[in-house]
């Protein structure tokens, strides 16, 4: 026991593994023993279990800093590094702290049953906010600004001297000079620029966009640097000529920058498949004020009717974008398959390309579904879609045997009229042509990730982990209830394990439910310069290559490649300047992905609550796709989710059950699950807000009444919902 305090009071958090190893316990009566000894430790409040299975020492007025995120609720979690897990912050100890900032916290206590820590926040160390997006608001004395950041609780009131000219409604960029001090002060700060009235068409868009803080206009220095630029492609070492190659693009019908394009030919013994990518690199060069830029940006944002471009249009929409019958420079990584798909050799060389067709998604769908017109128009193209078909179809097939997890996840399409308002909502497709090209770049991706891995020269992969333990053990106790028993290593697990269990309850009434908390336990995907494999794609090596005029760890990628493999400079001196710059470079893109995603989920809940705003009293069919302790939230066909809250469920008394994810009447033993089907009416739209309430008046359970029985039953779930009333 002596031993084992030592080593905690030395490093304060450890692993149950770390613990086995550096004790030396290596005997089945050793590790009881150690077990006993954790236990008692927590049973005296000298340790604490943390949800990542890690046991903390606590010491008195334990003092941490982290990220800060609230709760609309007042309540908020810090992020701490050191300890790598959560702080609860209870309600009114947040002091003045917004979302995002940087906090120091003191521990006060825990909850053993959550594994939560608990502490309050006694300092804001760093502010995440400078600069915020509102709607002015004039008054006599004093005009305030209420941001559109929910995570800007309160006003922040403006100086006159920055009024001139604006109206009341004006949506304007603050810049916050002074912080409240209280919960009760409000901040101040001046105005920079005005963006429009908030009436304007388009304008709810445009606010988004600086409110996420993406850059939307290039420099000067930009501008000259592009002005440079020429736009004709000619023959050079060390290019290679595949001008006269049957070579096609094939994108959405609105798309501007086109940075892929394929060839695909019957050989005797399998197939050969060319994916062209955009040679961005030999434009866009290391240090240039371009790449700065494009750095700086991370990526492309796409909102709906407009795209914030990481290049400029001189770029994504011409000179690099593989448009039809002009020549282009691009990087070929061309891949030979045997007759089952599987991949015999391969090659990465710079080629000049001229493309014989830029081909849509829909008219290839409507070629494989034999509308004679399209066939007819595309009849040059035939073959060689065919082809391709043919092919993909087997690297997919091969893809989901090795274990790559399918979760056919729905994509809104939203159409706005000339006013910028929505016209519709409808399912975005994901049919054979969206396919045949995904399994295309999936299949490049892969090649040129794992021909770096064993070059071993630092290189930026696309990582997504496994996913973490706690997850994992809740969505196999919840299907374990349902009667999909799996043993499985948590600590391990593979992709495989869980592409199986979907395949088992395919059909099931209970599939949409299991397939969507699956979806919800796996982690984020990221840029690392370790190769760290892809989960979800149970592929071992993994990177972004088809996308440098978007995205900028594809432009590194070609960078790299240029570097050591078309100049062959593998010296010391390069590896050491790319192990250099590219950590630093890969979280930033991290960073400016999530940053872009926010903003596009954003505008998309804005113009989902338009639209149901118009449609306010109005019945719809839906399906549960989430329960939480304070409601269920009801997601439509058309993807949009809205919630019905707990307290307007006046048929019963509703109780939330964690583990099985489920809302269980006190009275009828009613239940609400994931998946269950239910006839909504649309009670409440508040556009500020960004949320959608439904009110139930119809609930269909998709689960046998048995099943409900059987969880009911379930001692540990009965023992848990008497112990939460008896409190």
């Amino acid at each position: 026991m002596e031993r084992l305090i030592k080593l905690f009071e030395k490093n304060k958090i450890i692993s149950m593994d770390e613990l086995k190893s550096t004790l030396l316990v290596d005997s089945s009566k050793d590790f009881v023993k150690l077990i006993k000894n954790v236990e008692k430790l927590i049973k005296n409040e000298e340790l604490v279990q943390l949800k990542n299975e890690k046991f903390l020492y606590v010491e008195k007025e334990m003092e941490f800093e982290g990220i800060i995120k609230i709760n609309s609720s007042g309540f908020a979690f810090v992020y701490c590094q050191d300890i790598e897990s959560e702080i609860y912050i209870p309600r009114g100890y947040t002091r003045s702290a917004m979302t995002g900032d940087k906090v120091r916290v003191r521990l006060d206590d825990f909850y053993s049953e959550e594994k939560n820590l608990e502490g309050i926040v006694i300092a804001v160390v760093e502010r995440n906010k400078k600069h915020t997006v509102g709607t002015l608001i004039r008054a006599k004395r004093f005009s305030y600004v209420k941001s559109d950041d929910k995570n800007i609780d309160r006003y922040i009131r403006i100086e006159k001297e920055t009024l001139i000219n604006l109206v009341d409604g004006q949506k304007v960029i603050v810049e916050i000079t002074e912080y409240a001090k209280t919960r009760f002060d409000d901040h101040r700060g001046i105005i920079i620029k005005s963006i429009g009235h908030k009436d304007d068409p388009g304008i709810d868009i445009v606010s988004t966009i600086y409110k996420h803080n993406i850059p939307t206009e290039f420099s000067k220095e930009v501008e000259i640097e592009l002005d440079r630029i020429s736009e004709e492609v000619t023959m050079k070492n060390p290019y290679r000529d595949c001008r006269d190659e049957l070579v096609v693009t094939i994108d959405g019908d609105d798309s501007k920058d086109l940075d892929d394009a394929i060839s695909v030919i019957k050989l005797k013994s399998g197939y050969r498949l060319k994916v062209f990518i955009a040679d961005v690199s030999s434009y866009v060069t290391e240090n240039s004020e371009l790449d700065k830029e494009a750095q700086n940006r991370g990526c492309s944002v796409y909102l709906i009717d407009r795209v914030v471009p990481m290049l400029p249009r001189k770029l994504s929409n011409n000179v690099c974008s593989l448009n039809p019958n002009v020549d282009r420079y691009t990087i070929c990584c061309e891949m030979e398959f045997n007759a089952d798909g599987a991949i015999n050799s391969y090659d990465i060389y710079p080629a000049v390309i001229n493309s014989k067709g830029r081909l849509t998604y829909g008219k290839v769908n409507a070629v494989f579904e034999n509308d004679k017109e399209v066939q007819e128009e595309y009849k040059e193209y035939l073959k060689m879609l065919n082809k391709a078909l043919e092919l993909t179809l087997k690297i997919r097939k091969n893809r989901e045997q090795r274990g790559a997890i399918n979760f056919n996840k729905s994509e809104a399409k939203i159409i706005l009229n000339e006013n910028s308002t929505v016209k519709d909502i409808i399912l975005r497709e994901n049919s054979k042509a969206e396919r045949l090209i995904e399994d295309c770049m999936i299949s490049a991706n892969e090649v040129v990730a794992e021909h770096f891995y064993w070059l071993e020269t630092p290189f930026i992969y696309r990582v997504h982990e496994q996913p973490r333990i706690e997850k994992l053990r809740q969505f196999f106790e919840l299907s374990a209830s349902l009667g999909y028993r799996v043993q499985a290593n948590l600590e391990n697990i593979e992709a495989y394990t869980l592409a199986n269990m979907l395949k088992k309850f395919k059909k099931s009434p209970v599939e949409n439910m299991l397939s969507t908390v699956l979806l919800r336990t796996m982690n984020q995907a990221k840029y690392s310069i370790m190769s760290l494999g892809h989960f979800a794609l149970a592929s071992k090596y993994y990177t972004h290559f088809t996308s440098p005029i978007r995205r900028y760890p594809d432009l590194l990628v070609h960078r790299m490649i240029r570097s050591y493999i078309f100049n062959g400079d593998i010296s010391q001196a390069n590896k050491e300047h790319f192990y250099e710059i590219l950590p630093n470079l890969a979280e930033k893109s991290s960073v400016y992905e999530k940053r872009a995603v926010d903003c596009e989920r954003e505008v998309e809940q804005i113009k989902k609550c338009e639209y149901m705003l118009e449609r306010e009293n109005q019945e719809f069919d839906g399906i549960v796709s989430s329960v939480t302790r304070f409601g269920v939230f009801i997601s439509l066909s058309n993807t949009i989710e809205g919630l019905s809250h707990i307290k307007n469920m006046l048929d019963d008394y509703y109780e939330f059950d964690e583990r099985n994810l489920i809302l269980v009447g006190k009275r009828k033993k009613k239940i609400y699950r994931i998946g269950d089907k239910v006839k909504v009416k649309v009670d409440n739209v508040n556009l500020e807000n960004q949320t959608i309430d439904f009110k139930i008046i119809y609930h269909k359970e998709t689960v046998r009444r048995e099943d409900n029985k059987f969880i009911l039953n379930n001692k540990k779930v009965r023992d848990k919902i008497l112990k939460r009333r008896r409190r």
